[in-house]
């Protein structure tokens, strides 16, 4: 039998089993067992990174929630066994991240594990930990795959797979935004807030403020052609940037401008003259025009910051209940409305709308669940990444080169998540939530695998 027809009655049969299985009652397990074996037939280890990372980030909302678990079980194994392929089972040969990446692990590690067995093992926390230790085995595999190489070309699948990620997201809000005839306000008094599948809007914005981000990184790249700089990089940065606008997000706007005046004043700082010519011109125009005043304080919903104080309250009194050790992992819905007022409809529509509510500050946050370990794993969340940011900066500043352009770029990123956890708390690190958290911790192991890179060819350097 010829090859090309075998392959074709393999997959034919693989289909025919993916359908039956689905009829099973442990079709979860069938299902993601032929993935699995489906996969490694058909893709290689670098398509296949690519492919996992578009559908942690993209394939999101409840009707995918079931299929979703398949995958996970599916792409852990996978990257299992090309991992194991690669390496073997000589733990000598596995790559090793810096000894500062270790220590935030290891942090995170024991504060989730701590303040899970401190609050009673509640199945919630419990959750958390599974899935804190999920996640970052999914990203040590991501980690080895660029680390492999001696180069840097691996990265970009990473980089990719973000922007892919987030074309599909863009995708389904322009879908949403059609189907609703194009209504940017509703009553005219309220601006609409557009995530598409994401479902939350001020987590997407994040993740296209990282892609702008590392987009205009590009634009300054020797490794991309002119063609697409040109072409492909300009209408991507145009997309993401209406995308940005849609969701709405004040606290992802306010940070990625902050971000990108550091960006803009390493790179080219004669941009950032322009930019403040035309901030100048625009605010002009604003003071001079009534109408436009009216548009710009509806889409700032000016009204609504005061309510952040109900907010941040709550979470104070939490932390000043349980100041050493916390509420526990993901406990802080159960108690949040225990420190909220009973009266006012606000509040009642807040049980409604907030559905899983946070006191819109990362650190905040991570104390009122955590503790004082939560105080220290953000803290080293955040530390440790402009340690090592800031490393590569000095280290690379006189050549100028790729890793100096991607350091900056690093940098940047760091600047837009911290600015914008004293706002909101997904996207940093929420006990492994892998569509919310993986594209800030794809910068992360960029950032880890340039620095270790850098360190390593110090101690050469030093050797010799």
């Amino acid at each position: 039998m010829p090859v090309s027809d075998f392959k074709k009655n393999l997959f034919l049969s693989i289909l025919l089993a993916i359908l039956f299985s689905l009829l099973s009652i442990n079709y979860i397990l069938v299902l993601a067992t032929l993935i699995v074996f489906l996969s490694y037939i058909f893709l290689n280890e670098k398509l296949f990174v690519l492919l996992s990372i578009i559908v942690f980030i993209s394939a999101v909302g409840e009707d995918l929630q079931m299929y979703r678990d398949i995958f996970t079980i599916s792409a852990l194994l996978l990257l299992s066994f090309f991992f194991l392929k690669k390496f073997g089972l000589d733990i000598n040969e596995y790559p090793k991240p810096p000894k500062l990446a270790k220590w935030l692990i290891s942090i995170i590690f024991v504060t989730v594990l701590f303040s899970t067995s401190i609050s009673g093992l509640n199945s919630e926390s419990i959750g958390a930990l599974f899935r804190t230790s999920i996640f970052f085995l999914i990203i040590y595999f991501y980690y080895a795959f660029i680390a492999s190489k001696t180069g840097d070309s691996n990265v970009y699948y990473l980089l990719l797979g973000l922007f892919i990620s987030s074309l599909v997201l863009s995708i389904s809000v322009y879908y949403d935004f059609v189907r609703s005839s194009f209504a940017l306000f509703i009553f005219d008094i309220l601006i609409t807030r557009w995530a598409g599948a994401f479902g939350n809007p001020n987590s997407l914005a994040l993740v296209v403020s990282i892609n702008i981000i590392f987009i205009i990184v590009l634009f300054y790249s020797v490794k991309v052609s002119r063609k697409i700089k040109l072409t492909i990089l300009p209408i991507l940065l145009l997309n993401f940037g209406i995308i940005l606008f849609l969701t709405n997000s004040r606290a992802a706007i306010l940070s990625l401008i902050l971000s990108l005046i550091f960006l803009l004043y390493q790179l080219e700082k004669k941009i950032i003259i322009y930019l403040i010519s035309l901030t100048f011109i625009l605010f002009i125009i604003y003071l001079t025009t009534p109408f436009l005043q009216e548009l710009v304080n509806i889409y700032l919903r000016l009204e609504t910051v005061s309510q952040r104080d109900y907010l941040w309250k709550a979470g104070l009194d939490m932390v000043s209940d349980y100041p050493l050790f916390g509420v526990g992992p993901e406990q802080y819905p159960k108690y949040f409305y225990t420190y909220i007022p009973t009266s006012g409809s606000y509040f009642f529509n807040l049980y409604i709308i907030l559905q899983k509510p946070h006191p819109h500050n990362y650190s905040l946050w991570m104390i009122a669940e955590n503790g004082i370990l939560g105080l220290v794993t953000a803290l080293s969340i955040f530390g440790f990444y402009f340690y090592m940011s800031a490393k590569l900066i000095k280290w690379n500043r006189n050549n100028r080169d790729e890793k100096f352009l991607f350091a900056v770029g690093l940098f940047s990123v760091g600047i837009l998540v911290f600015v914008r956890s004293f706002f909101e708390v997904e996207g940093i690190f929420s006990y492994g939530f892998i569509s919310r958290d993986l594209p800030f911790w794809i910068s992360y192991i960029i950032l880890t695998f340039f620095y270790n890179q850098n360190l390593n060819e110090l101690h050469l350097k030093n050797d010799t």
